[in-house]
């Protein structure tokens, strides 16, 4: 189970700069820290509760910008998952609300993932009532690295906080030899669940909370492609297809 979700994580973590459209100097960087994040975000996703949730994740600065707020909801259960994101919640100076009027013609302002053990990661667009399957991107040497560093993580208990509400214990969490450190906030009325993390690597803050929790199994259809939602042979078609809808009405490259 720690292997799906750590490749889940790795995906999203390389995902994550997309997002926010750096251009290639900020990608190394990310690069090069995911091992590290993905070891200590496996702090939420390396058991097997299953639960709905609101996430707002935080992507530090780029030079001279402000950082990323990127809020998506999860459900998770049994291996399964599903992001959900909407582009109209994304805080950032790169991505105006005025720059999200011309995607939402388009009918990509929403989306969601998923994904089902054994099956190949699935991109829903519901503004197209389009889904594509896609193969998982190769992960192994992120992958690798953090499971190295799941193995020696240092983890130490540094006070009590409330949290959105939550009575938490706080703890930190370090690897011996790296210089990234992380903070975890495990909320004790939830089961334990880490329901905050900052994590600091390279310089470079990165944060995640939780909000919204329900623990206890979503509902099946959380995990399944909506009726009516037609599957593509790629996301380009999509995306050729929302283009010509929001000049003239066309969908007709769909189908």
């Amino acid at each position: 189970m720690k292997k799906i979700f750590l490749a889940l994580i790795a995906v999203f973590l390389l995902a994550a700069p997309v997002a926010r459209a750096q251009n290639a100097t900020g990608l190394p960087a990310i690069n090069s820290q995911a091992p590290f994040l993905a070891a200590a975000l496996s702090e939420f996703f390396s058991d097997t509760r299953a639960l709905t949730a609101g996430v707002e994740l935080t992507l530090p600065a780029t030079e001279g910008g402000e950082s990323l707020k990127l809020p998506f909801g999860v459900a998770m259960a049994d291996g399964k998952m599903r992001w959900e994101l909407n582009l109209a919640n994304v805080k950032s100076a790169e991505l105006p609300p005025e720059s999200i009027v011309g995607i939402k013609d388009m009918g990509l302002d929403r989306m969601f993932f998923l994904y089902l053990p054994g099956k190949p990661l699935t991109l829903a667009l519901p503004g197209m009532k389009s889904y594509v399957e896609m193969a998982m991107p190769k992960t192994e040497g992120v992958q690798q690295q953090a499971a190295e560093k799941i193995g020696r993580l240092e983890k130490k208990e540094i006070g009590r906080e409330n949290i959105a509400g939550q009575p938490t214990v706080k703890y930190a969490v370090k690897v011996p030899g790296d210089n990234g450190t992380a903070t975890v906030w495990q909320a004790t009325n939830l089961q334990n669940l880490p329901i905050k993390i900052a994590i600091t690597k390279d310089r470079q803050t990165y944060r995640l909370q939780l909000s919204n929790i329900k623990l206890g199994q979503p509902d099946a259809a959380y995990f399944a492609v909506p009726a009516g939602f037609a599957k593509q042979a790629d996301l380009g078609t999509v995306i050729q297809a929302a283009a010509m809808k929001s000049l003239g009405g066309i969908t007709g490259g769909l189908k």
